[in-house]
C-alpha cells in the first residue's frame, strides 16, 4: 500500500508540480512584474486569512478521523466549513466598509479565500480516508485548470484582479470531484462528541497555523508596502519555483506516507509507524539535500527556462539566497510538524510559529527598506531556521535515522563539488559540461535511492519480490481506499 499511494501521490504532483513550473513560465512572458506581483498579494492575503480560519479544519479531520464515526465527523466538517467561510467574509467586509481595501480587491479576496478553504480541506478529507485515487485526481485537474484558466485571462488583457479570480476559479472547479464524494455525508445529524473533538484539537492550531502563513508571507507583505508590487513579482515568482521544486516530492511523501503511519499508530502498531517514519525520512533527505545541490548547480540554466526577460535577473540574483529557507521549511512543515499527528501537543507549533514570525517580521522591517528583495530573502531565511530550532531542542516524537541522514547529506556534498570541478575542466564544452553534471547528479541519486531503499522502491523493482510485495500492496491498498466498507 506504501508504494502504490507514494507512487500515486508522486506522479500527481510531478505533474502538478510540472504545470505549476509552466504556469510560472506562461504568466511572467504574458504578465508584465506589477501585475504578477498583485496577484501574488491578493494570495498572500488570502493564504494568512485561510491560516487563522481554515487551515486547522483539515489538520484536525486528519487527527480525530475514525472510519466507524466518518459520516457524522464529514458532517460536522462541513458545518465548520461554512462558518469559517462566514467568518472570513464578515472579515473582507468589514475591512471593504473601513476603507482598508477597495470592493473589487475584497470581492476578489473573498473568492480566493473560499477556493483555499474548499480545495485544501477536501483535499485533505480525502486524503484522510486514503482516497489517493480522488486527491491525484483532483491535483492533476486543479493544475491544468491554473494554467488554462490564467493564460486565458492575460491572453484576454486581465490584469492581477482579474488573474486572482482565474486562478480561485481554478481551484473550485478542480475540487468538485472530491466535494462529490463528501457531499453524501454533509447531511448527517450534528454531532457534539466530534465537534468537540474538532475543537478540542483545532483550536492551538488556529492560531499556530495563522501564524505560520503571517510569518510565511510577511516578507511579501512588507516587500509590497516598502518597494511595491513591480519587485513583488518577481521575488514571489522566485521563491514559488523552490517552493514548487522542493515540495513537490515531499508533499507526495507527507500525503501518502504520514496517512499510512498514523494508521499502523492508531491501530497499535507503533515499530510499524516508526518504520514507515523514518523512511519517510529518509526520502524528505534525499530530496531537500539533493534538491539544494542541484538548484545551486543549475540555477543559471533553470532561471532561463523558467522565468520571463523582465523576471529572469531577479530571479539570478536571489535564487541563491532563498534555497536555505525553502530547504528547512521543507524539514520543519513536511516531517517535524507532523508530529501533531502522533500524539505530541501541538504547543511546539505554536511557539515555532510565534518564533518564526516573529523574526521574520522584524528582520523585514529592518532589512527590506535598505536591502530590498535581498533583506526578504535572508529574513525569511532566519525565520525559518528560528522556527526548525524548537522541534529540534523540544526533541519532537519523530525519528531521525541519523547515519542514513549523513551518508545522504555527504553524497549530495560530493555531488556538488563534482560537479563544480567539471565545470572547470577547459577542453570540455557547455553541453558536454551540462551532461556530465547531469550524470552525476542521477547515478548518485539512484545510488541513495536504491542503497537505502526509499519508499520500498528496491523491493518493488525486484523481479523475485515484485509479484509478491505487488499482490499485498494491492490488497491493502483496495481495502484502505474504502473506509466506508
Amino acid at each position: 500500500m506504501i508504494t502504490e499511494h507514494a507512487l500515486l501521490y508522486l506522479s500527481s504532483r510531478l505533474f502538478a508540480a510540472a504545470a505549476n513550473l509552466a504556469a510560472v513560465a506562461l504568466f511572467t512572458r504574458l504578465a508584465a512584474s506589477d501585475v504578477y506581483g498583485g496577484y501574488l498579494l491578493i494570495f498572500s492575503w488570502a493564504f494568512v486569512i485561510y491560516g487563522f480560519l481554515g487551515q486547522w479544519l483539515g489538520a484536525a479531520f486528519f487527527a480525530i478521523y475514525q472510519r466507524e464515526a466518518a459520516t457524522s465527523q464529514i458532517g460536522v466538517l462541513g458545518r465548520l466549513w461554512l462558518g469559517s467561510l462566514g467568518m472570513a467574509g464578515t472579515m473582507i467586509a468589514a475591512a471593504a466598509v473601513a476603507g482598508v481595501v477597495p470592493w473589487p480587491v475584497a470581492g476578489a479576496l473573498f473568492l480566493v479565500v473560499m477556493s483555499l478553504l474548499l480545495f485544501i480541506t477536501v483535499m485533505e478529507a480525502e486524503r484522510t480516508r486514503l482516497e489517493a485515487r480522488v486527491v491525484a485526481t483532483i491535483l492533476v485537474l486543479r493544475a491544468a485548470l491554473m494554467i488554462g484558466f490564467g493564460t486565458l485571462c492575460l491572453v484576454a488583457g486581465g490584469g492581477a484582479l482579474a488573474l486572482a479570480v482565474a486562478l480561485a476559479l481554478a481551484n473550485i472547479v478542480a475540487a468538485l470531484p472530491g466535494l462529490v464524494r463528501l457531499a453524501p455525508h454533509f447531511g448527517a445529524a450534528s454531532d457534539r462528541t466530534a465537534m468537540s473533538g474538532f475543537f478540542a484539537y483545532g483550536w492551538p492550531l488556529m492560531v499556530a497555523f495563522g501564524a505560520t502563513a503571517l510569518g510565511q508571507n510577511v516578507d511579501r507583505l512588507v516587500l509590497a508596502h516598502v518597494v511595491g508590487t513591480v519587485q513583488l513579482g518577481p521575488y514571489g515568482a522566485s521563491s514559488d519555483f523552490l517552493k514548487q521544486s522542493f515540495g513537490v516530492i515531499c508533499e507526495a511523501i507527507v500525503l501518502a506516507v504520514v496517512s499510512i503511519a498514523k494508521n499502523a499508530a492508531a491501530g497499535g502498531d507503533e515499530a510499524g509507524a516508526r518504520r514507515t517514519l523514518e523512511d519517510a525520512f529518509r526520502a524528505l533527505s534525499a530530496t531537500v539535500l539533493f534538491g539544494a545541490a542541484f538548484m545551486t548547480t543549475f540555477a543559471g540554466e533553470l532561471v532561463q527556462i523558467v522565468f520571463g526577460p523582465d523576471f529572469r535577473a531577479t530571479a539570478r540574483a536571489i535564487v541563491p539566497s532563498l534555497i536555505a529557507a525553502n530547504a528547512v521549511l521543507i524539514f520543519r512543515a513536511f516531517y517535524f510538524g507532523q508530529a501533531i499527528y502522533f500524539g505530541q501537543s501541538s504547543r511546539n507549533e505554536i511557539i515555532a510559529a510565534a518564533l518564526m514570525l516573529s523574526v521574520t517580521g522584524a528582520l523585514s522591517l529592518a532589512l527590506i527598506p535598505r536591502f530590498g528583495i535581498f533583506g526578504a530573502a535572508w529574513a525569511a531565511t532566519a525565520g525559518q531556521v528560528a522556527a526548525a530550532s524548537v522541534y529540534i531542542v523540544a526533541r519532537p516524537r519523530m525519528p531521525i535515522p541519523m547515519a542514513s541522514f549523513l551518508a545522504t547529506a555527504t553524497t549530495a556534498c560530493g555531488v556538488f563539488v563534482a560537479a563544480a570541478l567539471l565545470d572547470r575542466v577547459e577542453p570540455l564544452g557547455p553541453t558536454m559540461k551540462l551532461a556530465g553534471k547531469l550524470a552525476i547528479f542521477v547515478a548518485a541519486g539512484a545510488y541513495i535511492i536504491w542503497h537505502q531503499d526509499i519508499l520500498g522502491l528496491k523491493k518493488l523493482l525486484d523481479p523475485s519480490r515484485r509479484d509478491f510485495a505487488g499482490r499485498l500492496d494491492r490488497d491493502d491498498a483496495h481495502i484502505a481506499d474504502r473506509p466506508w466498507s
